[in-house]
């Protein structure tokens, strides 16, 4: 017998696990993975979902509703990808619609879309889709961010893609809430800024001449920092990229994510994904006048 209704379906992955043999060895990789698999089969059920199957390092889960899927993905995350004293990080891919039940398992659109928001996902992201961010409570949709959009087989339009920001220290980059970006849709690039315990959004619309950088106090970013010119950097627009152009006499680093640092001297350079500025001197993340970034395409 063959039934249709709506579920919030989720695929977790454990991400680099064919490293991890490498590494390990089969014995102790085995053992690792099977232990990740009882915990997220666990959490699972705690939060009211159902494991459909286990393929290999992933399980297929269904849920009630979003919230709970939403919720368990948020745990896992935290149980296994936050988890300093862990060799494994995971993935989830999740998707709220309508799935056909038979003999156990579930078919159709929901099902597909949530495999292919999996695929998506990177190690310590949470994905998904507009459709099920629709579906979760108000305080719950605040930790989603548009990401991306991407065509999926079997559909006519570009899904809007999204992100669950999940860890609790709440060093996860909070690019904008679904909310925000409605205000923002009629921009094609926004980007976020954040220093001196402040947070700044900006759009290519609100970049009609260049942000300043500085210690002037004239200038639209002022820092103190010991080795800032007084117009020390501005950022622009240009040919569809945000640019970092350096005026300094001691020039700027820019430090992308899992990169080595970049000097700048009395030149530009576009900015992508996220990373930081730190003005005069070398990149210290915990500098008090370092400048993080986070590049987001929006349409």
């Amino acid at each position: 017998m063959t039934t249709e209704q709506h579920y919030a379906i989720m695929f977790a992955d454990i991400a680099g696990s064919t490293k991890l043999y490498d590494s390990l060895g089969n014995e102790e990789a085995n053992k690792l993975i099977n232990q990740c698999i009882e915990r997220l089969t666990a959490i699972t059920s705690q939060y009211h979902g159902t494991v459909i199957k286990t393929i290999g390092d992933e399980i297929m889960a269904s849920f009630p509703n979003a919230n709970d899927a939403i919720d368990a993905a948020v745990q896992m995350q935290n149980s296994i990808s936050g988890d300093d004293s862990s060799a494994l990080s995971i993935r989830v891919g999740l998707q709220y619609g309508p799935a056909i039940s038979r003999e156990g398992d579930l078919f159709g659109d929901a099902v597909n879309v949530a495999a292919r928001m999996a695929g998506v996902a990177k190690a310590k992201q949470i994905v998904t889709t507009e459709w099920c961010i629709q579906k979760l409570s108000d305080d719950r949709k605040k930790n989603a961010r548009l990401f991306d959009l991407a065509r999926v087989k079997g559909k006519d339009e570009e899904l809007s893609i999204y992100i669950i920001d999940w860890e609790e220290d709440g060093n996860a980059t909070k690019f904008a809430t679904a909310y925000s970006m409605k205000n923002i849709s009629a921009s094609k690039m926004l980007m976020v800024l954040k220093y001196a315990g402040k947070e700044q959004i900006l759009t290519d619309h609100d970049m009609t001449t260049a942000i300043t950088i500085g210690r002037e106090s004239t200038c639209n970013i002022t820092l103190n920092a010991s080795y800032a010119s007084r117009s020390h950097a501005s950022l622009s627009v240009n040919r569809g990229k945000f640019v970092l152009t350096d005026h300094s006499s001691n020039g700027t680093y820019v430090r992308f994510k899992g990169q080595e640092d970049l000097f700048l001297r009395r030149e530009a350079l576009p900015l992508m994904g996220d990373g930081y500025i730190s003005l005069g001197e070398a990149v210290d993340v915990h500098s008090p006048t370092i400048i993080s970034f986070s590049i987001l395409q929006t349409g």
